[in-house]
């Protein structure tokens, strides 16, 4: 059998073992930090995709703004009877009565303003302040 005489490659010489197993490492360890690079990235997106999910859903009366100012807060009138610790119908009976004089009319019942509520509140309290003076002279 012939053997054929390839020529040697010029400039290129075998890689020691050492050598390997350093690139090696170092490429691993590169590896690791990217990935975990990665990771923190991906676990920040998916934070910020769901606060992004949750502030495009439905707002409740309560939470609405105007003109991005502070929120004027808004309640219908089972809301607004927990916010003044009464009854529903006492709210609709003040509505009824013109005692509650700002609010709109809606489809599923009433929508009323806490600024009005807390006018109607005082005046509730004005009222009962006088009644109980008045009792005592």
């Amino acid at each position: 059998m012939e053997q054929k005489n390839q020529p040697r490659r010029t400039g290129q010489k075998p890689v020691p073992p050492a050598t390997m197993l350093i690139c090696s490492t170092i490429l691993g360890v590169c590896l690791l930090i990217a990935g975990g690079s990665i990771s923190g990235s991906l676990n920040k997106l998916t934070a910020a995709v769901k606060e992004q999910t949750f502030a495009y859903q439905s707002v409740p009366a309560s939470a609405i703004t105007v003109n991005n100012t502070a929120p004027k807060n808004y309640y219908n009138e089972n809301e607004a009877a927990a916010y003044l610790n009464i009854s529903a119908d006492e709210i609709k009976a003040a509505i009824s009565k013109g005692e509650i004089d700002e609010y709109i009319r809606t489809s599923s019942g009433y929508s009323i303003s806490q600024s009005a509520l807390d006018s109607y509140f005082e005046d509730k309290a004005y009222a009962l302040s006088l009644e109980n003076n008045s009792d005592e002279g």
